[in-house]
């Protein structure tokens, strides 16, 4: 079980820094975003991360259920960024191309992250329940 956690923190971290990224490319000029909140964003995304991350270290399931919906804001991140590449009409094709195939690659990340999140859930349910039936006997 502690591997399926490690792994799943690793790919955790990975989401981070993609976000990260994306945001870091998507702050730039040419994009008309202002540099006071690039950096609101970016602290708020790692401490929406960490937190939850510690407490599911800490073995309280609850940090995985908040982590999930921290990647559910993703999510919504995700779609607004492609919505802005799409509508904003002086962006070069290039540009515009090269962002898509970021945001496109950090939306497989995200899903993968829910697939093992999955497993992660269902392995520990799978635990609680056979601790459960262990006791009751």
């Amino acid at each position: 079980m502690a591997m399926k956690i490690k792994r799943l923190t690793w790919w955790t971290l990975l989401t981070l820094g993609c976000f990260l990224l994306l945001n870091a490319v998507l702050s730039l000029g040419i994009f008309q975003s202002s540099v006071a909140s690039f950096w609101r964003s970016e602290i708020a995304a790692v401490v929406m991360i960490l937190l939850p991350l510690a407490v599911a270290w800490l073995g309280i399931r609850l940090g995985l259920y908040v982590l999930a919906l921290v990647q559910a804001l993703y999510v919504v991140g995700y779609c607004n960024a492609v919505y802005r590449l799409i509508q904003l009409p002086h962006l070069g094709l290039p540009v515009r191309w090269g962002g898509l195939v970021l945001v496109v690659g950090a939306l497989g990340v995200l899903l993968y992250w829910f697939r093992l999140a999955w497993q992660v859930r269902q392995s520990l349910t799978k635990e609680r329940v056979q601790r459960y039936l262990k006791f009751r006997k």
